[in-house]
């Protein structure tokens, strides 16, 4: 069986050479590196896929830190000739959450570390939430892409803190199992899709 996370940290090297011919391009280097660094990290640290409730508590959340910006570059990257449209969107969602912290009126302490969104970012449209995004998929990978929401779902339940013990004991009134996920196998998925994306780009050189 491949294993796509040591043939994408093989890659690393070329990568991190790459000189960026778009902001695309640029946002795809910078979380392909952020993602080796922290599924690299979870997997040095964590090699049992089965962990227990101890180390899920990290696990997770460090995964959920990752579905995230993986769901956006499979949706950018999806189709070539909607791939600068799409990342507008996804600017258009940072602009509108970036101009939501910097109106929040309990950083006023703190608003001269930030810089002053533009005013026109009040009026931009939302983008597409991320199950929407994954609907629109072409390619053929449907079935594994809902298996990684639903692992996305699972570990957003772990960031928020969800997931304890009490909260289930006392909705459910008895002991109730909370799935403990197998995070390398989502990795090697992530990084093959990785991988194909940096094909694509490389392979215009």
């Amino acid at each position: 069986m491949l294993n796509h996370f040591e043939i994408l940290k093989a890659e690393l090297s070329v990568i991190k050479q790459y000189v960026p011919t778009s902001s695309v391009e640029s946002y795809f280097v910078s979380e392909v590196l952020r993602f080796h660094s922290i599924a690299g990290t979870i997997i040095k640290s964590f090699p049992n896929p089965k962990q227990n409730i101890d180390s899920r508590i990290i696990t997770h959340i460090l995964a959920r830190s990752l579905f995230e910006n993986y769901f956006w570059l499979l949706y950018i990257f999806d189709d070539p000739t909607t791939m600068n449209q799409r990342f507008d969107e996804l600017l258009n969602g940072f602009k509108i959450e970036y101009n939501k912290l910097y109106k929040e009126p309990l950083l006023l302490p703190y608003k001269d570390q930030l810089e002053p969104p533009d005013v026109s970012w009040a009026s931009l449209l939302r983008p597409k939430d991320i199950n929407s995004m994954l609907a629109s998929l072409k390619n053929d990978d449907g079935d594994r892409l809902k298996e990684l929401y639903f692992i996305y779902r699972v570990t957003s339940f772990d960031t928020h803190g969800k997931s304890l013990k009490p909260l289930f004991d006392e909705s459910f009134k008895k002991d109730c199992n909370f799935p403990v996920l197998d995070l390398e196998k989502a990795f090697d998925l992530i990084a093959n899709h990785y991988l194909m994306i940096w094909q694509a780009i490389h392979s215009k050189r």
